[in-house]
């Protein structure tokens, strides 16, 4: 079975909605196929763009950082002025549909971490506003009986060890479970989808004010349970005498959640073919130009044929990169990945990591190397398709995790790889 869409999106993560986004709002029909709900539904819901540049940290605004990185790192290759308004229609976009985002005018947040950790970041919800913390002469942290992975005890102690914050009065508190009798241990998402009812909210506000009572605080730490849209943190901050931050968790992400429902709700409105459980089996090429990617689905093996192709793959977490000893390649069409300088990975596969924890590792920012155009490239650097560009996780010359830069990536690649697609058309 075959059919024949103008640009054919892989992967529903960050990069692939976007990309979608992009290729829809002009016009143009656009299918989506995913394996999976993507990275988003295990993250913060925070937009990392750049927390550190060449291992330090970032001061200002993230974006005039973007010069100090190397030539090939994606940001260079998509341009501030690129960076700057494809996050400017993600913020437009999750607004709409009920997630917005929103900066600190000082420069990346520092939002608290269950663990403990301040996570720099550029983009949040209204839940993420961490400078809070930083004007506060007592916290209080929260935490629900039962909730698996939420220690305050543990998120008190490591944070009062940074300076700017030892001299906090921090208290702690845990609410009832409004769930009893669960067969398992409770996660953030079974709180926040509770909190999503009237009952739901009652029970959190009320808990919040008894803790406040015992405990008066100026700013309330909790693990993000606020509900899954903005109505229900709207209803819950509102009720709440004293600022409350929700900490971004361990899996599932609440927070990426409301954003991978925004923008999936985006892309319903655009009436946007999405085809899930879609594993990709072959590509039908031409020369450089791609007619079609076929993949297993649902419904048997399908062709789907498109003008043009955006891969959104992920790297080798997400299976958009095979490895073997010494080598590993893209997925699909069988690209060379290769290391941030454009050599390929080390044949000793003992050597694509560092000795340091902390080090540079060469697997760590491996990816398929791409023109500015998101166009992939070969080994001696020549184009190797003329309708296919990628986006995220998939495009090689940065560390998303050393970095903070993820989803700022993924948007920014996104943005270019569709408006590339778009000009095929």
């Amino acid at each position: 079975m075959s059919r024949t869409t103008d640009i054919l999106v892989v992967g529903s993560g960050m990069a692939g909605l976007m990309a979608a986004i992009v290729a829809c709002s002009r016009g143009k029909r656009v299918t989506l196929l995913s394996r999976g709900c993507g990275s988003l539904s295990i993250g913060s819901g925070c937009v990392d763009v750049l927390g550190y540049a060449n291992g330090r940290p970032v001061e200002g605004n993230p974006l005039d950082a973007l010069d100090a990185l190397p030539e090939r790192h994606p940001y260079r290759l998509v341009g501030r002025d690129g960076v700057a308004q494809a996050l400017a229609l993600l913020r437009d976009v999750c607004a709409r549909h009920g997630a917005p985002l929103e900066s600190s005018a000082g420069g990346n947040r520092r939002v608290p971490t269950i663990l403990g950790t301040l996570k720099p970041t550029w983009l949040t919800l209204p839940s993420g506003r961490g400078e809070l913390l930083e004007k506060a002469g007592s916290a209080l942290v929260v935490s629900v009986d039962g909730l698996k992975d939420s220690h305050p005890a543990l998120a008190t102690a490591q944070l009062r060890r940074y300076p700017h914050l030892a001299g906090i009065s921090w208290h702690e508190a845990h609410l009832e479970n409004p769930i009893p009798g669960a067969h398992r241990n409770l996660s953030p998402l079974d709180i926040a989808r509770y909190v999503e009812s009237p009952e739901g909210v009652s029970w959190l506000t009320a808990g919040l004010r008894k803790a406040l009572r015992a405990a008066p605080a100026d700013v309330v730490l909790l693990p993000p349970v606020c509900g899954l849209g903005d109505a229900a943190w709207q209803a819950v901050s509102a009720a709440v005498p004293v600022p409350l931050i929700e900490m971004p968790t361990l899996p599932p992400g609440v927070g990426g959640l409301r954003l991978y429902t925004a923008l999936k709700d985006e892309l319903r409105e655009h009436d946007v073919d999405m085809v899930e459980n879609a594993r990709i089996t072959g590509a039908d090429c031409d020369g450089r130009r791609c007619a079609a990617l076929v993949a297993e689905t649902a419904c048997g093996l399908r062709r789907f044929a498109a003008r043009a192709f955006v891969m959104a793959t992920g790297g080798f977490m997400g299976g958009g990169f095979l490895s073997s000893p010494g080598e590993a390649r893209e997925a699909v069409f069988g690209l060379p990945v290769l290391q941030a300088d454009g050599a390929p990975l080390p044949r000793r596969p003992e050597d694509w990591s560092d000795r340091d924890i902390f080090g540079n590792h060469a697997f760590a920012s491996a990816g398929v190397m791409v023109d500015a155009a998101m166009s992939p490239l070969r080994l001696d650097g020549m184009p190797a398709l003329d309708n296919v560009f990628f986006a995220g996780r998939s495009v090689g010359g940065y560390d998303f995790a050393s970095e903070k830069s993820g989803n700022g990536v993924a948007v920014a690649t996104a943005w270019r790889a569709a408006l590339s697609a778009c000009a095929q058309c």
